[in-house]
């Protein structure tokens, strides 16, 4: 049939690339296929194809996961660079994209036998918005590491719980009665925002929360526009070990209508501003924090932050996660 004949004409014209998905801080081995676990992501490897960022963003909207990575190739003398695109903007820099992508890169960069014993712990760079990342790979631990950029900012004017309320308005007013009047607003880096909320003892309203659209912030001059949205967390308990501080944590993160299964960034966030207002002299932390179980994709994420000398500045963070490969194909991109 000419038409049919027309139309397959047509896709054998159109760029495809190569696409896998993947399970992002999923607390399975890296190459068992777990459905259904962690955060999903999309990595689009787009070589040195040059695609709009409408293009990446309409394709993101089609995987409708709460992040999409291009991977673009490493250019002379510099790293490979991503593109991190949610269904409704871009974005500078995410917590579990990179990590998601890392075990991308070291499983190509290692073949399918990244996990076999022996051997050594392996680094590299990937190039974001926000600026490079320095990645690394414990194969033992089958673990990616990401050193995070950050420029960590409390604003001075906190949220409103009525902006939170005006989020989830399922809920009642007697749902957030005896919950503070403002709440912590904090950027990761500039572009990247969250809403910081405790519920620790408020753990019917924790679990009765909802997807629901991102709140309106009063951001300091020269930090908006902003992705944001609200880290809903329970704080379970903190010990000393060594001279580490641990925390566990239970969080949920919510924006732009949709609860996200794993969230780096908003756990970096939350995990800075702890150790900066509640961490009880302690330089390092550690934070376990598990989240998604509520939606049945339990994530787990580790979050290891050091302050400076006075303890007022926050001089590293690195976050680390597993993640399994769910399934690899090709995507029409143009």
């Amino acid at each position: 049939m000419p038409e049919r004949d027309a139309y397959y004409g047509k896709l054998a014209a159109k760029t495809m690339e190569e696409m896998h998905l993947i399970d992002s801080t999923n607390d399975k081995s890296p190459l068992m296929f777990s459905l259904q676990k962690g955060n999903p992501l999309a990595v689009v490897k787009v070589g040195n194809n040059n695609i709009p960022q409408e293009r990446k963003q309409r394709i993101a909207r089609e995987f409708n996961f709460s992040e999409t990575v291009f991977l673009h190739n490493a250019e002379a003398g510099q790293p490979p660079r991503v593109d991190i695109f949610t269904p409704v903007n871009e974005m500078d820099f995410a917590g579990h994209p990179v990590i998601g992508a890392g075990h991308l890169l070291f499983r190509e960069l290692q073949g399918n036998n990244s996990h076999a014993p022996g051997q050594e712990q392996q680094n590299l760079t990937i190039l974001t918005k926000a600026g490079p990342v320095a990645v690394s790979y414990e194969p033992s631990e089958e673990v990616v590491s990401a050193e995070v950029p950050h420029n960590v900012h409390v604003h001075s004017r906190g949220t409103p719980i009525t902006n939170i309320k005006d989020v989830q308005p399922s809920m009642s007013a007697s749902d957030f009665q005896d919950v503070e009047d403002t709440h912590p607003t904090v950027s990761i880096v500039k572009g990247v925002t969250y809403v910081l909320m405790d519920l620790t003892e408020h753990p019917g309203l924790f679990a009765n929360l909802v997807p629901g659209d991102s709140p309106k912030l009063d951001l300091d001059e020269g930090w908006a526009p902003s992705f944001t949205g609200i880290m809903y967390y329970r704080a379970l308990g903190s010990r000393e070990q060594g001279d580490t501080r641990v925390w566990n944590l239970r969080v949920r993160m919510i924006a732009i209508n949709l609860e996200d299964p794993a969230c780096g960034s908003g756990s970096c966030a939350l995990g800075a501003y702890l150790a900066l207002s509640k961490g009880q002299q302690s330089r390092k932390h550690r934070f376990y924090i598990d989240q998604g179980a509520e939606m049945g994709r339990d994530s787990h994420i580790v979050v290891d932050i050091t302050l400076d000398e006075e303890g007022t500045k926050v001089s590293t963070i690195k976050l680390a996660g597993r993640a399994a490969f769910v399934a690899e194909g090709k995507i029409f991109i143009s």
